[in-house]
């Protein structure tokens, strides 16, 4: 098993999922944990570029004192994780978050997030997921489990977006005990002969014992299937494309991606 780099993206102090998952896969895995905290700077209320300069001073000051403490706690935190794992923290505003997180994934395998409920989660989420060039796992706040990837649900579609993922996911699905590919009201005619079948015939090739399911959306909404389909399958991980709209259009229209880091009970593999 191939070592992994991991980078462990925090928001604040508390997020125990993702410190949960981190143990998880540095026990798993094998993986070097490096932990960034995003330390939010002060923003001035309504874009007004002036504050006194008392006031701002004090707002700064007291701003690197409560950022000492999250750091200190956070240390002691990863200190617990596994032997040589390092703790960063970098001064951000939501502006400049995406940009931030980006240099960072870039040099890691795997960025670790809990699920974005902030503008600032959300910042650094867009940086690792569209700006990195590697996939983002995130994992639901307070996740406990203590199993991650034994169980994987590939929700799968005939996008570039999906094939990506796929790829990025290798190591988990290598040493997965059981995986499903679900696609939901998947037409033969836009999918393949059989929708499905030949992305499972690959993952064999390579040894996975894979199984697909088609599975009928009953009106539903795609991610409403797809997660009672994870309920069904017992799923630790699921493994999708993200984003396969624009970012935009997803916004104004939804989507799967955006319901599902919003709403998913279960760790999402992402890649874009």
């Amino acid at each position: 098993m191939t070592p992994m780099d991991i980078l462990a993206v925090l928001t604040g102090a508390d997020e125990h999922g993702v410190m949960n998952a981190a143990n998880v896969l540095s026990r798993r895995r094998k993986a070097h944990i490096a932990v960034l905290h995003l330390a939010h700077l002060p923003e001035a209320a309504g874009g007004e570029l002036y504050v006194a300069g008392t006031l701002w001073a004090k707002l700064i000051d007291d701003f690197r004192k409560a950022s000492a403490s999250e750091l200190k706690s956070i240390s002691t935190s990863v200190a617990r994780l596994a032997p040589g794992a390092e703790v960063r923290q970098a001064e951000v505003v939501v502006g400049t978050a995406e940009s931030t997180v980006a240099q960072h994934a870039m040099h890691a395998d795997l960025t670790l997030m809990q699920r974005p409920d902030s503008p600032l989660a959300h910042a650094a989420f867009e940086g690792a997921l569209f700006s990195s060039g590697r996939p983002v796992l995130l994992v639901p706040p307070d996740w406990a489990a203590d199993t991650l990837g034994k169980r994987i649900m590939v929700a799968w579609k005939s996008k570039r977006e999906a094939a990506r993922a796929l790829a990025d996911a290798a190591p988990f699905l290598q040493d997965a005990e059981h995986v499903v590919v679900v696609t939901v009201d998947a037409k033969p005619n836009g999918d393949g002969a059989g929708p499905g079948r030949d992305i499972c015939r690959h993952l064999a090739r390579r040894g996975v014992e894979v199984e697909l399911r088609n599975a009928d959306g009953l009106g539903r909404s795609a991610e409403d299937a797809l997660l009672e389909e994870a309920r069904h399958i017992g799923a630790d991980l699921i493994v999708m494309g993200g984003y396969g709209q624009s970012r935009l259009r997803e916004f104004v229209f939804g989507g799967v991606t955006r319901a599902l880091t919003r709403t998913s009970p279960v760790p999402l593999l992402l890649s874009h």
